[in-house]
């Protein structure tokens, strides 16, 4: 094996959720609380459409369909509040992951840091250290917010880029106008590259919500896809934003890698821009209610802290009272009672667990109701 294989494990988030399913199939009843997508089917809108289109078999530019990048143009101009964004921007990518992927090779050499706010997603570490990059952890504050002070003072020379997720993976958390205020005035000048994973940018339930490309940083890579707005996870469809140097790097890259995404996935992202990428109504309003009846449940259980969510569709969990090794913990609660969480460690969290609240009411009124057992148990 190449030397880099020895950073690199699977996913924990998708491990997790693959244990479940195969315990599930085992005839276990299992209470699957670790996925990261939708329960819901793809909108009958997109599979119609997708449907008409199955008879187109040959490639597309890498960059994707010219209708799609245009129409995704046009949607972030709308969303972001400005006109700056145009089709050769725009880089369509088989999922974000390798939207992200592609953006860090464009833009970091070996040795140079790219600064990311902990707790975070599994796959940042992985992906920077993949390029040759160096991970610089900063914590976020008890409120989960950004902490702009302490991101300042870890800015060097070296440091060549930012990775800011608001909604955040695994909090759920989105960050303050003044603490994103704070860290785009101070790193004026800095020549920092700010990467906005903007994921979950429309599954949001406060008001007000100013998402991290509209403040004044100098130079952001947007990264964005339809999975979590549109359940298209399994069609593997993502997007990337940035100045067109990096686009046309992105592209070269990519002709390499990846080619075009799949052509089907294409036309799915096509149809939801129809819609300007806007989840179902009836999206929003069951994660309010399941969001809602979490937070009642868990206000019930002793020994546990939570913020609740502004964003995204998780809660993140402080067990510390109960103990700091939540991957024991989650291991324990599995065996025991068949509710699979997943553990802060994969987030560099430890002492925190990340529940996500996707599932039926019935699902998630008896997951909370074993969870709390276990507790009440000493486990």
């Amino acid at each position: 094996m190449a030397r880099r294989m020895s950073t690199v494990s699977e996913s924990t988030t998708l491990a997790l959720n693959a244990r479940a399913k195969q315990l599930s199939a085992e005839g276990r009843t299992i209470y699957n609380l670790t996925a990261g997508e939708l329960a819901s089917d793809t909108p009958k809108y997109i599979q119609n459409a997708v449907s008409k289109t199955l008879h187109l078999n040959k490639y597309t530019p890498v960059a994707g369909l010219v209708e799609l990048r245009s129409a995704i143009a046009k949607e972030a101009n709308a969303f972001y509040g400005q006109d700056s964004v145009e089709t050769d921007n725009v880089v369509v990518t088989g999922g974000a992951k390798p939207a992200l992927y592609a953006s860090l090779l464009a833009i970091i050499d070996p040795g140079d840091e790219v600064i990311v706010p902990t707790p975070a997603w599994v796959s940042y570490r992985h992906l920077i250290e993949l390029v040759g990059g160096v991970v610089v952890e900063v914590p976020l504050t008890d409120s989960l917010d950004i902490d702009s002070d302490k991101i300042l003072a870890r800015v060097s020379g070296k440091t060549k880029a930012i990775i800011i997720n608001s909604p955040q993976n695994p909090t759920g958390a989105i960050f303050s106008n003044r603490s994103l205020s704070s860290l785009a005035n101070g790193m004026r000048n800095s020549g920092v590259v700010v990467i906005s994973d903007d994921i979950y940018s429309k599954l949001v339930y406060v008001r007000n919500f100013k998402p991290v490309p509209t403040y004044d940083f100098e130079k952001v890579i947007i990264i964005n896809g339809f999975s979590k707005s549109q359940a298209l996870t399994g069609w593997r469809i993502g997007y990337t934003i940035s100045d067109k140097t990096t686009a046309k790097a992105i592209t070269s890259l990519l002709s390499h890698i990846t080619g075009n995404a799949a052509v089907p996935s294409q036309h799915a992202a096509l149809a939801a821009m129809t819609r300007f990428d806007k989840p179902p109504a009836s999206t929003i309003t069951m994660l309010k209610r399941n969001r809602k009846i979490v937070d009642e449940l868990l206000s019930s259980i002793p020994k546990i802290k939570y913020v609740i969510p502004g964003g995204a569709f998780y809660f993140f969990i402080d067990i510390r009272e109960i103990t700091v090794n939540s991957s024991q913990w989650c291991e324990n609660l599995l065996i025991s009672t068949g509710v699979a969480l997943v553990p802060g460690e994969a987030f560099s969290a430890p002492g925190f667990v990340r529940l996500s609240f996707v599932a039926d009411n019935n699902t998630l009124v008896k997951s909370l109701e074993l969870i709390r057992n276990f507790i009440n148990k000493g486990s």
